[in-house]
């Protein structure tokens, strides 16, 4: 059998698969300008909040409704209220954004003839040749323009078949986040007194993970004997018991907190003030970010802290609650993903020549402050698209 007999096959079985009513007291947003459908995955809320922002600015009698907000019920997995959702509301284009393909809604706006986009993927391909990666080549050959967040999706859209020109790479849309603040006077003073060391820090470091952080430290020191670990605990109560252990295991530590100093004999500075991350994100050229490798992640941080200010990005497998934006980062190949301590402690000691770490710290900065753009580049051919409506 073909595989687009195999993938209208797999339609068929999962429309009739599906059960659902159909839709009650359908309520449509007021005007009479272009209707535009969004559907969003839960991981897309905050693209789709800055996608339609760029759309209702450009188009003020724009209207948009949005499934499951506002008392619209989410029917894109109901083949029976699908469809007539869109009979009757009669919208100009849908929107789908993240990485969910609802046959139901899919189908019924391709039987309808109304453009479907697609924005904020990322395309895994199903594994094997059966029905399932046939139905996603099917649902995907249906979508007039996909938008992927990453090189790995695109190819993986072009080998299910879909035409190049049916799919762009824009990058992820990320919520800009304003760098921390951080004393330039201070920074310059201790950037001199660092000069041509290998400086690294970890960030947040639950007790959990203590020892797995002294252990890469010990890794970097016998690739490079100047190197030099910032540690901000992620508890700082814990920070002078921490610095006590560290000192036990023969390591030379300074304390913020006592005002010592990161001098040349010192291997260890303890940063015990989250307030001042901005100023060591800065200093820093490689980051790992506490709570990922463990997954006593209560105090992590945000990772756009570190890659807006040009730091290199490390982290565990626990991506927590910051899981959207790691596999942002990830899709840009942004960040070194580690799985345990041996793994860490190879990563520092290999990422210790500025080179190494330049097109992480690049491609996560890219990252971290390229949502706008991103947002605008999956905004405009919808734009065009309801331009061209006459209403």
């Amino acid at each position: 059998m073909a595989a687009s007999s195999l993938g209208s096959l797999g339609l068929w079985l999962e429309l009739r698969r599906k059960r659902g009513g159909q839709l009650q007291n359908l309520s449509l947003p007021p005007g009479n300008g272009p209707l535009l459908i969004i559907r969003t995955t839960p991981e897309a809320e905050a693209a789709a909040a800055q996608v339609v922002q760029i759309l209702t600015h450009a188009m003020p009698r724009l209207r948009v409704l949005e499934l499951g907000r506002d008392g619209m019920a989410d029917i894109a997995e109901n083949p029976v209220a699908a469809p007539q959702l869109l009979a009757e509301a009669r919208p100009h284009a849908l929107l789908l954004l993240g990485n969910d393909l609802p046959p139901a809604l899919i189908h019924a706006a391709e039987e309808a003839d109304i453009p479907i986009y697609l924005a904020q993927a990322q395309i895994r391909e199903k594994p094997g040749w059966g029905l399932g990666r046939s139905l996603q080549a099917r649902l995907l050959e249906a979508i007039d323009l996909i938008c992927v967040t990453d090189a790995a999706s695109r190819n993986v859209a072009l080998g299910l078949g879909v035409k190049a020109s049916h799919v762009r790479m824009t990058g992820p849309v990320t919520q800009i986040r304003n760098p921390l603040p951080g004393f330039e006077g201070e920074r310059a003073l201790l950037a001199a007194m660092l000069r041509g060391r290998h400086v690294w820090l970890a960030t947040a470091v639950p007790v959990a993970e203590e020892e797995a952080v002294l252990q890469a430290h010990l890794a970097a020191l016998r690739h490079s004997h100047r190197a030099l670990l910032v540690v901000n605990p992620a508890d700082s109560n814990q920070a002078d018991a921490m610095a006590d252990r560290f000192e036990e295991r023969g390591l030379i530590v300074a304390r913020r907190n006592a005002d010592e100093e990161p001098t040349a004999e010192i291997q260890v500075q303890f940063a015990e003030d989250a307030q001042e991350l901005g100023l060591w994100y800065r200093l820093a050229p490689l980051c790992f970010m506490g709570g990922t490798l463990s997954g006593d992640d209560e105090a992590a941080r945000h990772p756009f802290e570190p890659a807006a200010l040009g730091s290199a990005i490390i982290h565990g497998p626990h991506e927590g609650r910051y899981h959207t934006e790691w596999q942002q980062l990830q899709g840009a190949s942004a960040t070194r993903r580690v799985r345990d301590a041996e793994d860490l402690a190879a990563a520092v000691a290999q990422l210790s020549q500025p080179q190494q770490v330049a097109v992480l710290a690049a491609n996560a900065w890219a990252v971290s402050t390229g949502g706008a753009g991103v947002a605008l580049d999956i905004a405009q051919p919808v734009l065009t698209r309801l331009k061209a409506v006459k209403s």
